[in-house]
Formats: structure tokens, sequence, C-alpha cells
């Protein structure tokens, strides 16, 4: 008898064919994954804004839209559109952005005993805010007040007396630093209370019946901790203006500030803005100012060390031991007069308050922030505003057309850009008289840059400008115009309300 018997075959192996189909189909769907979160990473964000156009900017670059040069980033439609990073910067560039971000942002607590620290200590003793966005919200603009009611609190009022300071900067009150402080930390008594009273300054009606009313700041300063201010102190409110942008405007070049300055106005223009100088922190001897209300600092860095210093009492690398130390028995400078005893005796912490590396990284960050992207380049009316300002002659101060020199990020250079300013001083008129500062007079400001303008409603919730937010809107900033700016001040108030529209629409569109 004979067994059947079956014979198994071998399995197939798989073809080699086959493992590239798979492979193949694999690598196309991880694509096409990819592909959908870059969309909803990089692309869908766009498609929520309320630009219908925004797609056509990004393709097309509009030059005209392009303020920042090709360092423009085009977040134009939410909280967040002053605090965007120049696009397309290094990695290492882009972490020091983050670490700056951070210290911006964090609130500051009072200097920590000896033998403790923290990242966030050594607030005080005296002080104006908590956070650098304490003033700049958002990176945008502070906020006054709206009656005497309510307190300073994005802001501060500056003092000085006649005569000069260390260096040729303002000399202040006795007892006093150059702002009233006040705020302190525990057993410190605040230099002074003080409350703002809006008063009306002017009244007028405009060409097609449009009525105006035109305020100015009284200011209400009690609890005087030392002692009384004398009679001849002058005093300014200030308010932090929008920090993006300030990288560019860094690297303008000082030969082009130079060439636009016409102090003696020798071409006869009626426009004479001059630079001021000011003392470097770091170098000694006098610099070119361009930051600040009155061009009053030289560089991003050094801003960022006197606000620190000034405004939250940070002694740092820049502000780290005082003229009359002998006096003071601490090693480490704090923002104390020497008649101000509980001050100088409160609880000094570190050496560096705000440490080498974290100024570092404040300058950066705010050296990197983008500029937001100009809108309705292509709109009528706007491109008719465009025309009647410069038919007014606001390009005499606001520059539109510059391009970027030499600076230390690279990223910054040779940019055509088109902040509306040309960052020198100007006589505005007696009506916007405030202090002396180095050798800005009582009555000149540096040209304010316009760029972004048109979004710090939306940034920061209200529209008030100038240098104490008299102005509630771009017109009554307009208005508050005099001096070298009285001629294309006149020319605005006899525009048609059309006219001042469309011009006004320019300004929003930047």
């Amino acid at each position: 008898m004979t067994t059947a018997t079956t014979t198994e075959a071998p399995a197939e192996k798989p073809s080699s064919s086959l493992f590239l189909k798979i492979g193949v189909g694999v690598l196309v769907v991880a694509l096409s994954a990819l592909g959908y979160q870059a969309y909803l990473t990089v692309w869908a964000p766009y498609a929520a804004y309320e630009d219908p156009d925004i797609m056509g900017y990004l393709e097309q670059e509009n030059p005209k839209s392009l303020s920042g040069g090709d360092t423009t980033h085009f977040h134009s439609s939410s909280g967040e559109t002053f605090a965007q990073e120049i696009p397309n910067m290094g990695w290492g560039l882009s972490a020091a952005f983050d670490r700056g971000d951070g210290f911006f942002e964090r609130p500051l607590q009072a200097a920590l005993p000896e033998g403790f620290s923290s990242n966030n200590d050594g607030l005080g003793p005296l002080y104006n805010a908590v956070t650098c966005e304490g003033c700049h919200p958002a990176d945008g603009r502070g906020r006054p007040p709206m009656n005497e009611h309510e307190p300073l609190l994005e802001g501060f009022v500056r003092v000085s007396i006649p005569g000069t300071g260390p260096y040729g900067a303002p000399l202040s009150p006795p007892g006093y630093g150059h702002q009233l402080s006040d705020k302190s930390v525990a057993g410190v008594p605040p230099e002074a209370t003080v409350r703002v009273k809006w008063v009306e300054a002017e009244t007028g009606v405009l060409p097609g019946g449009e009525t105006y009313s035109l305020r100015k700041p009284e200011f209400l300063i009690t609890n005087l901790a030392y002692g009384p201010l004398p009679a001849d102190t002058m005093y300014d409110m200030r308010f932090g203006p929008q920090v993006y942008g300030l990288g560019l405007l860094e690297a303008i070049k000082e030969e082009d500030m130079l060439a636009w300055a016409d102090p003696d106005d020798a071409d006869g223009d009626g426009i004479s803005g001059r630079v001021n100088k000011v003392w470097d922190l770091e170098r000694g001897g006098k610099v070119i100012g361009r930051f600040g209300w009155k061009a009053n600092s030289y560089d991003v860095r050094q801003q960022s060390a006197e606000a620190a210093y000034n405004d939250m009492g940070m002694n740092n690398p820049l502000f780290l031991y005082r003229h009359d130390d002998q006096a003071i028995n601490h090693k480490a400078r704090q923002n104390c007069e020497p008649e101000q005893n509980a001050c100088l005796e409160a609880i000094q912490g570190k050496d560096f308050e705000m440490t080498p590396a974290q100024l570092v990284d404040v300058t950066t960050y705010l050296q990197t922030l983008g500029v937001v992207y100009r809108r309705d380049v292509d709109d009528p009316v706007a491109l008719k505003g465009e025309a009647l300002f410069a038919e007014a002659g606001c390009g005499g101060c606001h520059k539109s057309n510059i391009t970027t020199g030499e600076t230390e990020i690279a990223r910054l250079e040779n940019q055509l850009i088109h902040p509306y300013t040309d960052l020198l001083l100007h006589d505005m008129g007696e009506g916007l008289k405030g202090r002396p500062d180095f050798e800005a007079s009582p009555t000149e400001w540096r040209t304010q840059p316009l760029w972004g303008i048109g979004k710090v409603e939306l940034v920061n919730g209200h529209t008030n400008f100038l240098h104490d937010g008299r102005a509630r809107n771009i017109q009554e900033a307009i208005l508050w115009h005099g001096g070298e700016a009285e001629q294309a001040k006149q020319h605005y108030r006899q525009l048609s309300k059309e006219d001042r529209q469309a011009l006004l629409k320019f300004i929003n569109s930047l």
C-alpha cells in the first residue's frame, strides 16, 4: 500500500518591488501629513485674518507693504501683532529673542536676602512698574489714566530743575530722581503719589463742520516723602512707545541723520532738525542719541539698561556703581538718592539684579522685534491720503525711504525700510513744552516713527498718542503740532473733511 504524500511549496519571498511600493506609499502619506501640518502652522493662521488679500501680499511681496524690508512680518490681526520676531532668523538669535521675551514679560519681585536669589528678584527699592511690559503692554503703547481718580499705571512723571546734571543730563530736584517713583518695596516710602487731571486747552471747528477739543495734563502730586519740590520744577509725563523695529532704527546710518539735519534751516523750508548729543554710558564721551522721546539714549542696549534702572530699580552692568558710593555704604548701586535713607537701607540682593546675560537677551529681543506690514497699499483713498501727506510737508520729518547700514545683527543690514522718522529733534512749539534733556530744548522732541501706528488700537485698546498721551487720536496729535510743524498742521486744518479722512486712513495703514 502506498501512502500519498503532499509537499508544501515554500513561501514566496516578498519582492523588492513590493518593499519599494510600500515605502513610497508611506513616504507619500508622511509628506502629505507634514504638508498639512505645515499648512496648519504657517498658512492657515493667515486665512483667518480680516485682510482678504493677505495671501496676495505673501505671494507678490508688494514692495510698498514691506515697512521693514524683508524683515517685515504679516501678523496683523491679533493682540500679538507687535510681538513678532523678524522672519528667517538664525536659531541663535531666535533663542535669545525667546529668552529676552521671557524677561520682558516676567513680573519682578523685591530683592531677596543675601544667600538667596532667583531669576526675577531685585525690584526696587523704588520703582514705577514690575515688568517691562508694564510700560510697553504687548510691546505697544501705555495708556494714560482717564481722570484724577485713576492711578498712573503705564507711565510716570519725570522732573527736573534748571541746570545741568552729570555729563549734561537734566538736573533732578534735591531728594528725588529723574522721575517720580510712585511705588516701592516694603519699608520704603514711595517718592510721591501722582494723579493726572485733564484740562481743556483748545477747541475749534474744521472745514465741513467737524469740531475738535484738545486737552493737556495737570499733575496732582501729593505725599511727597523727601521734601517739597522746588517751585521751578519742570514736569513731563511719559508713556512707553511701541518697541518693535528698534534694531532697524539702530541700523540707520549716522551720516544719513547728519545729512538730514539742518539746524540753521539753510534751505529755508522751515524745518531745522538736529541731532541730540548724549553721554555714552559704556565708552564715555558724547554720541548721537536716537532713542527715547527726546533722543536721549544712544542705542537699544543703553536704553534698556536705563529703563531697567529708572523704571524698575534693577541695577545692571551699566548701572552698577554710583559716583557717590562713599556716601552709600553699599557695593551694588540702587536707584536711591543720598537723602533717601530708608531706600538706602533696604535689603540689597545680588550685585547684578539684571545680569549681563539678561541685558544681552533683552537687547536682542528689542532689536529683533519685527515690523508689521503696511496695509491698503492699493486702496485709492489711502493712496490719496499718502499724496496729501506729502503735499502737507509731513515727509520733511517723517522720512519714509531709508536704507539701513552696518549693524551687529547682519539680518538687519541693507534693508529698505519705511519708518516715517528721521530720528532728529524738532521744535514742536510752546504747546508741547516740557523739560530739556541733554542738548534737547524743552520744546524739542524726536520725530516719532509712524510704522505700525494703525494697529495700536487693536493691540492696546486705545488711540492715545504723543509723549504724555494727551492726544486721543491721530487727528489730535496732528493738531498739537507747532513750531517747525506749524505749516504742515495749518495745511491739514484747511483740508476738506473727505481729504482729512483720506490722510488719516493712510497713516492708519502704516
